[in-house]
């Protein structure tokens, strides 16, 4: 049997005072419980990364995972996730610890102490493809050691910032020491998946409650969709490289933004 990865971000209480660049990654809070108030209803096994790659595989499990570290993380999402019995795992980018509007380390160890898994989302979110070899071993091994320092525990997964698949950044999480790698390319994780190559889906504010009670269903087109959706998107961003792809894409989002 397969598992489903989602993959959140920030959530918000007002969204109107996101940035409308970034709003399609902002899911609002009142959606959040939603969607876990219907996991639950469904009885899927939850669980965090670490715990899946322990073995934990029943059928149909569902992994939560939370990428950047922003704060609303700790404010919103963790009341949410405590009411409702549920772990996840948060990618915190360890350099921004404390800046802007990523957590703090109070609020990292609360997420810790609630049983929840912290991971990396390395040091400064730079693209790995953008990275030379010498530069990702930094991102990965430096992350790592900053978190197991403030948090006096393990951190044992990290997830791809930007999302892209690399497989330089495989090999090299690999080989320091990490045990599962998580990327933002669309699809199931099976339970013979590589750790090291695992696919989430990103649930954006777009997502309405039918699409994702057909993923909690593990529909097999539902998730094709998101896959086929992904294709355009990755093609421009291979020929165009992440140097290019990823001003043009912020540039589009800022100016085609509905809201």
């Amino acid at each position: 049997m397969a598992s489903l990865i989602f993959m959140y971000h920030d959530l918000t209480s007002d969204i109107a005072s996101v940035p409308s660049g970034h709003r399609p990654y902002v899911l609002d809070a009142t959606v959040f419980r939603r969607q876990i108030c219907l996991l639950a209803r469904h009885e899927l096994p939850v669980v965090t990364v670490a715990r899946w790659c322990a073995g934990f595989r029943a059928a149909r499990t569902i992994v939560l995972t939370f990428d950047d570290g922003h704060v609303s993380n700790h404010d919103l999402a963790l009341p949410i996730l405590c009411e409702y019995g549920m772990k996840a795992t948060f990618y915190v980018t360890a350099g921004f610890i404390g800046t802007g509007q990523t957590m703090n380390w109070g609020q990292i160890r609360a997420l810790h102490a609630a049983g929840m898994e912290i991971g990396s989302h390395t040091m400064t979110h730079r693209p790995p493809s953008t990275l030379s070899d010498e530069e990702l071993r930094y991102e990965l091994t430096t992350s790592r050691d900053v978190l197991e320092n403030g948090l006096g525990a393990p951190v044992t997964s990290i997830s791809s910032p930007t999302g892209f698949f690399n497989p330089r950044m495989k090999d090299i999480a690999r080989e320091v020491g990490y045990g599962a790698l998580c990327f933002g390319q669309a699809g199931l994780a099976a339970d013979t998946a590589d750790p090291f190559s695992l696919n989430r889906i990103a649930v954006k504010r777009t997502m309405g409650q039918d699409k994702f009670e057909a993923l909690l269903r593990f529909d097999r087109s539902a998730i094709l969709r998101i896959k086929c959706r992904q294709v355009v998107p990755g093609f421009a961003r291979r020929a165009l490289g992440s140097r290019f792809y990823l001003p043009i894409r912020r540039a589009l989002l800022g100016s085609f933004s509905s809201d």
